[in-house]
C-alpha cells in the first residue's frame, strides 16, 4: 500500500535558479531538467539515484520524482517522502494552518471476526469544520458513503478504493454519510467540503493525582508540527508549569510530522535542564557537508518535567519521532512510548521552489541524529540496536487507541496506560477495549489503517486519515 506520511521539513524554502531569460521555466521539460539537477545535488541517497534518466519518458514532474526515488523506495529509505506539491499549498498548511475538506479524521479497524469486513470509524473532528457542524464525533462508525442519499454505497464495498469515495480536496464537494453513533443510533448526514483550521494543539489539561500522592500530570495533544502550533505549545506548557505539573503526556497518535523548528519548540519545552546540550545533528550528503549543523537545547519557558510519555501509533512519524528520540538520549528511562511502535522516518527534507512557478519539490536531503548518534530507525521507535549502534532505550507500553473516549480522558485506554507509566515507571498490562459497545472491538493494540486520498494534499500527508 502506498504510504503518504509526511516528513520532517525545514520551514524555509530554497529557491532554484530558473531557466535563461526568454525560456518558460514552468514548461514541463524545463521543470524536469531542474528537478534532475536538484536530485543530483541535494538528495541524501546519492548512491541510490539512477546513473542515467530520460526525462522525456515522464509526462509530469511528479512521475519523474517517482522514478528518481525508485531504488531508495525499494530500500525503504524514501517511502514517498520526496514528492511534488505547490508553494501555495505549503503556505496554507505550514504557515496559515488551514486545509480544505470535511475536517474529519478516519481510520479502518478490523472486525474481531476475520470473516467479517473491516469497519470505518471517526478518529477526530476538527472544530469549526463542516464535519463538526454536521455533528460528527470521535467513535462514530461510517456505514455508507454517496454523492447523494440515493447513491449511498456500503463501506465494505468501498474498502478497495475508500479514499476516492470522499472526492477531491476541493471546496464545494458534497458527500452523504450514513453513520452509526456510539449511542447507538443511525443518522444520515450531508457534508460539503470547505476551508477550516487545523487546530494543531487541540487540547491540554492538568490531571489531578492527589489520590496517588503525586503532583498533577499534564496532557498535551499535538496534531501536526506547523507554525501556528509554536505559540500554542508555549502557552500550554507555561500553564502546566504554573499548575505544578510533575510529569507529562504528549499525544502524537495521528501526527505525521512537519516543521523541524516546531519540533525544536516542543523538545525545548520538555527538556528542562538541558540548555546548551546537543538536541540533534543535521547531516547532509557529502556534496553539502558544509551545511551540516548541530541544534542545541535552549532554556525552557517552563520548569523541568519528570517522566514524559508519548502516545504514538504506527502512523506517528518524522517530527513525532524526532522529539522522543532526542529526549531519550538524555532522559533515558524517563521517556516512554505508549500505544504502538512508530512509523520509522529518521530523515527530513527541504522544499525547493522553481523560480516563477508554483511548483514545489520536497526531497529527502538530511539525516537527523540524536546526541547518542541514533538516527537509523527506519523500522520505527523503539529501534533494534545493530552492530553496536545506539538505539532508543525507553519502554514501549502497548495500548489501544480507544475510540469510545476522547484523547486525554483518563478513561481512554492510551491515556490511562500513559498515566500508569508516569506514576510507576512500569508498563501496565494492555487491556483490549471495544471500539463501540457492540461490534468491532480490537483484540489488543493491533495496527489500524487509514483511508488515503489518491492524490494527497499536504495536510493529508501530515495528518493520517484526514479528509
Amino acid at each position: 500500500m502506498r504510504r503518504t506520511l509526511a516528513i520532517v521539513s525545514l520551514p524555509l524554502l530554497a529557491v532554484l535558479a530558473g531557466c535563461p531569460d526568454g525560456h518558460d521555466s514552468c514548461a514541463p521539460e524545463n521543470e524536469k531538467a531542474v528537478v534532475v539537477d536538484l536530485f543530483r545535488s541535494w538528495y541524501l541517497y546519492q548512491d541510490l539515484l539512477p546513473a542515467q534518466i530520460d526525462t522525456a519518458a515522464y509526462d509530469t514532474t511528479a512521475e519523474l520524482v517517482y522514478a528518481l526515488t525508485a531504488d531508495a523506495r525499494a530500500a525503504g529509505m524514501d517511502r514517498y517522502w520526496s514528492y511534488v506539491t505547490t508553494a501555495s499549498q505549503a503556505q496554507a498548511f505550514f504557515d496559515e494552518g488551514t486545509s480544505v475538506g470535511f475536517g474529519i479524521g478516519l481510520l479502518v479497524r478490523a472486525d474481531p471476526d476475520p470473516q467479517l469486513p473491516d469497519h470505518l470509524f471517526v478518529s477526530q473532528v476538527f472544530p469549526g469544520s463542516a464535519a463538526d457542524d454536521a455533528g460528527f464525533l470521535r467513535g462514530d462508525e461510517i456505514l455508507a458513503i454517496g454523492e447523494t442519499a440515493d447513491t449511498l454505497v456500503a463501506v465494505p464495498a468501498l474498502l478497495g478504493a475508500l479514499g476516492a469515495a470522499f472526492g477531491p480536496s476541493t471546496a464545494g464537494v458534497t458527500r452523504v454519510f450514513e453513520v452509526q453513533t456510539l449511542a447507538p443510533a443511525t443518522e444520515v448526514r450531508t457534508v460539503t467540503k470547505r476551508t477550516y483550521g487545523l487546530d494543531p494543539v487541540p487540547a491540554w489539561t492538568v490531571i489531578d493525582r492527589t489520590a496517588a500522592g503525586l503532583p498533577p500530570a499534564g496532557y498535551v495533544s499535538l496534531r501536526t508540527f506547523i507554525g501556528p502550533a509554536d505559540d500554542l505549545l508555549s502557552e500550554a506548557f507555561a500553564q502546566l508549569a504554573a499548575a505544578g505539573v510533575g510529569d507529562v503526556v504528549v499525544d502524537l497518535r495521528y501526527n505525521g510530522g512537519g516543521y523541524i523548528s516546531t519540533a525544536q519548540v516542543l523538545a525545548n519545552l520538555l527538556g528542562g535542564g538541558l540548555a546548551g546540550d546537543v538536541m540533534f545533528e543535521l547531516q547532509n550528503n557529502a556534496l553539502h557537508s558544509d551545511s551540516d549543523a548541530t541544534a542545541l537545547f535552549a532554556p525552557p519557558v517552563s520548569n523541568p518535567f519528570g517522566r514524559i510519555a508519548f502516545i504514538t501509533t504506527e502512523d506517528s512519524a518524522s517530527a513525532s519521532e524526532l522529539v522522543p528520540n532526542v529526549l531519550e538520549a538524555w532522559k533515558h528511562a524517563d521517556v516512554a512510548l505508549v500505544g504502538a511502535r512508530t512509523y520509522g522516518k529518521p530523515v527530513g527534507q527541504r522544499g525547493f521552489v522553481i523560480r516563477g512557478c508554483d511548483t514545489l519539490v520536497y526531497l529527502v536531503s538530511l539525516r537527523l541524529v540524536n546526541a547518542e548518534g541514533d538516527g537509523a530507525y527506519y523500522d520505527g521507535l523503539p529501534d533494534v540496536p545493530a552492530s553496536g549502534l545506539p538505539a532508543f532505550s525507553g519502554q514501549l507500553c502497548p495500548a489501544d487507541d480507544d475510540l469510545t473516549q476522547p484523547p486525554g480522558d483518563p478513561a481512554e485506554a492510551s491515556t490511562d496506560a500513559a498515566l500508569q507509566w508516569l506514576a510507576t515507571g512500569i508498563c501496565p498490562t494492555p487491556v483490549a477495549k471495544a471500539t463501540k459497545p457492540t461490534s468491532a472491538a480490537k483484540a489488543g493494540p493491533a495496527p489500524d489503517a487509514h483511508p488515503e486520498a489518491p492524490d494527497p494534499d499536504l495536510a493529508q500527508r501530515h495528518v493520517r486519515g484526514l479528509f
